[in-house]
């Protein structure tokens, strides 16, 4: 009697000291993947920043990468309103830090005249390209659809594209003080789109302004 007695008190002894074992294993456990997981995103960012490096490395190989991408991220961070409701957008390519801007965000419909948005939203980014590409070479770059209503008043689509990009390079020099030497103004009509024109929505998105921050500075033409 007094054996099995005592063999019952250390079966329960016995569960009572393994009972919360699988608990403290299983918050191991989670602190465990919670910092891989940690480290996984950090690895992710640090990946996404050297994959934005080396698109630049490829073409220029004298400049401060990591300030550009830094850079790109003070941009995202300033103009969030645009770009959280879909009017503007960011992204690196081996040309630079390119800025697209829907063409309704900076025109009065179907003229090259930019509306009193598109001026405040120009003067904000003059202010950041100021403040961190100083002598940066700029290349605006106007877009359309393929059903532009604007051939009525320009022979073509390119010339309208064209139009609504230099008045962005003007309103930049003359109005924002900007250098001419760092501003070329370009138009592309509807030979570029980034969406499929067969659609409203799509040519809604090809109406558009792409202002390109390029890596290459100004003292750089005046070396060749």
């Amino acid at each position: 009697m007094r054996r099995t007695l005592l063999f019952a008190i250390c079966v329960v002894g016995l569960a009572d000291c393994a009972g919360p074992r699988p608990s403290r294993q299983a918050e191991g456990l989670r602190q465990d993947l919670a910092s891989v997981s940690s480290k996984f995103e950090l690895a992710k960012k640090e990946n996404l920043t050297l994959k934005k490096e080396l698109l630049l490395l490829k073409k220029y190989h004298d400049i401060d990468t990591q300030k550009f991408v830094r850079s790109q991220e003070v941009f995202e961070k300033e103009l969030a309103p645009e770009i959280d409701e879909g009017s503007v957008a960011l992204h690196m390519t081996d040309r630079g830090l390119i800025i697209t801007a829907l063409s309704e965000k900076l025109f009065v419909s179907a003229s090259d005249t930019l509306s009193d948005t598109g001026k405040a939203f120009l003067d904000r980014v003059t202010t950041l390209v100021g403040e961190h590409f100083a002598s940066n070479y700029l290349y605006i770059e106007g877009h359309t659809d393929n059903q532009s209503l604007a051939v009525f008043e320009w022979k073509s689509d390119w010339d309208f594209s064209f139009a609504r990009a230099l008045s962005i390079l003007k309103y930049l020099s003359d109005k924002r003080g900007m250098n001419p030497l760092q501003l070329s103004a370009s138009g592309f009509g509807q030979y570029r789109p980034r969406a499929s024109n067969d659609t409203k929505e799509g040519r809604h998105f090809n109406r558009r302004i792409e202002i390109v921050i390029s890596p290459q500075k100004i003292r750089h033409a005046s070396q060749q």
